[in-house]
């Protein structure tokens, strides 16, 4: 007899500020999730505020697709808050993290099942498709960077993904002005090592790269993480950061 596997349960977290262009199709890829019977989902949306219709885009979504369980929180503003905000009223073993802007594969949520089942995956994050119009080859290197598992080539574009109680154990997200998800990834690389899904994908939009230029934006970011690895305070780096805002 095949051993039954244990339910799984995965809270999606997704802080949302002024995404009324995006946010019905990152939730349309989660409606659309093909899930065993075994894995069960929740979408939690941490708005920090919004003000041009993205709660009324939300509602629209939801009254057309009211198959999927989700909760709307109001939240401090500022990415860390609202993702801490959505995780503590997480009810499932696994928290996954979402940009606005970044849509699941169809089998995304059941590959993390699977990986999550394995005792020593703890964290990790899934490879990125930058979705440029048109076409760019500077988005193709850069998504075929995060087919490599290291954390340096992964952010919160990226799904990053925890089991509920390591989350809480290390201490959730640091509520910062910036790079909380690269702060979050190399504190959680002290405690275990992060797992890649291989065999799934998110999509997230380049609209960032798009509007300043693909090079132009990269070399920016590579000088933000630089500079904070070096010891550069986040505060001190949001004024570079937001040149290509």
């Amino acid at each position: 007899m095949q051993p039954v596997n244990p339910p799984v349960k995965i809270s999606v977290v997704i802080p949302v500020l002024n995404e009324a262009r995006l946010i019905a199709r990152t939730l349309e890829g989660l409606a659309v999730q093909v899930l065993p019977e075994d894995v069960g989902i929740e979408v939690l949306i941490a708005d920090g505020g919004s003000t041009d219709g993205t709660m009324a885009a939300i509602e629209t979504f939801f009254e057309i697709n009211d198959s999927m369980p989700v909760r709307v929180f109001g939240s401090e503003r500022g990415r860390a808050q609202q993702q801490n905000c959505g995780a503590a009223f997480a009810q499932g073993d696994v928290l996954l993290f979402l940009h606005a802007d970044t849509v699941p594969a169809p089998n995304a949520v059941a590959e993390l099942a699977k990986a999550i089942r394995r005792p020593e995956t703890l964290f990790g994050y899934f490879p990125v498709k930058y979705q440029a119009a048109p076409p760019n080859v500077l988005a193709d290197v850069y998504s075929a960077a995060t087919e490599i598992n290291s954390v340096l080539f992964h952010y919160g574009d990226s799904g990053i993904f925890a089991r509920r109680s390591f989350f809480e154990r290390i201490g959730r997200f640091t509520e910062m002005e910036l790079l909380e998800d690269v702060e979050f990834l190399l504190r959680a690389q002290k405690e275990s090592s992060p797992v890649l899904i291989t065999n799934a994908f998110v999509t997230t939009s380049s609209r960032r790269f798009e509007r300043h230029g693909f090079a132009a934006t990269q070399l920016l970011n590579a000088a933000v993480v630089g500079l904070y690895l070096l010891g550069a305070p986040p505060k001190d780096l949001r004024s570079l950061y937001d040149l290509f805002k």
